[in-house]
């Protein structure tokens, strides 16, 4: 189920859950893809954090990362406390 979340900057961003999954994951979790204008995030979530009737949007974007970013990786030339 796709949900919709106004942020407090007034982007209108689109959330809804993508099929893949870490492998040990499937049964709990749920990965997320919020997706806005020009720009394309993604979260992984307990699958009852999700599927509540009203789950925390807010929290959700902002826990989430770029697409095929990862918090762990340095982009070189690029200080890593400004990456996130």
């Amino acid at each position: 189920m796709a949900r919709q979340f106004v942020a407090l900057n007034g982007r209108i961003w689109l959330i809804r859950p993508r099929p893949e999954v870490r492998k040990n994951e499937v049964g709990s979790h749920v990965t997320l893809e919020l997706v806005t204008d020009n720009e394309t995030r993604v979260v992984s979530c307990r699958r009852d954090e999700w599927e509540t009737p009203e789950p925390d949007l807010a929290a959700l974007l902002a826990r989430s990362v770029t697409s095929g970013a990862s918090h762990s990786i340095a982009v070189p030339g690029r200080d890593p406390e400004t990456l996130g």
